[in-house]
């Protein structure tokens, strides 16, 4: 039995260990498997005295591999090279497949900072992926990071990102001419949890956000209204 999959490499560690995880969504079953590479061993005792540091620009940095099997199964190579090149040459079926996938791992990093107490387990997103890959291979060779047949697809549009230039708001921020509404925050966070399909968590942030512009208008972005509203009527879809 041959097992579709979507394939993310991650810069840096993403605080899951390294390890096999079941994903259980009414009938469907996904496996997710988590692999970093280049990680440095942690010190066999603790270390109370600081040690000189050099500059490298040539360090390693970890790269943290995601994979998650897919709910389909194929009996057959025939059928999953079909379903790989349908996937791959379809641009809003890789897409689906791949934000599936990441919902999957930001389910167990959502796990993860509930269990760690820790705000700093951050979701993951295909945008800041180094690599993003589809294919298929039986479970054991996925298990052992190979497979059979896989695509490596461009690299996701990275939303608002692209199409404009945040440096003068950092700039402004940072100088202290301008500053971040905090209603700002809560609503990016409320339409992280709305893509992430935490409706619970979003429908709670949003009403954060609206709250904080009420409370304090003053120094908002003049569409931040209009934007909480659009996020409202995006999540009672």
């Amino acid at each position: 039995m041959l097992l579709p999959f979507v394939q993310l490499d991650l810069p840096g560690l993403i605080g899951l260990p390294d390890g096999r995880y079941l994903a259980r969504e009414g009938e469907r079953e996904q496996v997710l498997i988590v692999e970093a590479f280049g990680a440095p061993k942690p010190p066999g005792r603790l270390q109370r005295r600081t040690r000189p540091a050099h500059a490298d620009p040539d360090d390693a940095v970890p790269v943290t591999r995601v994979s998650v099997t897919l709910a389909e199964r194929f009996e057959s190579e025939t059928e999953a090279v079909r379903w790989l090149e349908a996937t791959a040459g379809d641009a809003a079926k890789r897409a689906a497949e791949v934000r599936a996938a990441v919902r999957v791992v930001n389910r167990a990093l959502n796990a993860l900072r509930a269990a760690a107490r820790d705000p700093l387990v951050q979701d993951i997103g295909a945008t800041r992926a180094l690599a993003v890959r589809v294919g298929f291979g039986s479970g054991d060779e996925l298990i052992e990071g190979r497979w059979q047949q896989a695509r490596e697809l461009s690299p996701p549009r990275r939303g608002r990102l692209d199409d404009i230039d945040p440096q003068s708001r950092v700039a402004a921020v940072l100088s202290g001419r301008d500053r971040v509404h905090p209603s700002e925050t809560l609503l990016e966070r409320a339409r992280l949890d709305i893509e992430q399909d935490r409706p619970g968590e979003a429908r709670h942030g949003l009403r954060a956000a609206r709250a904080a512009l009420e409370d304090s208008p003053e120094g908002a972005p003049s569409d931040l209204a209009e934007r909480i509203a659009e996020a409202e009527q995006r999540l009672d879809r």
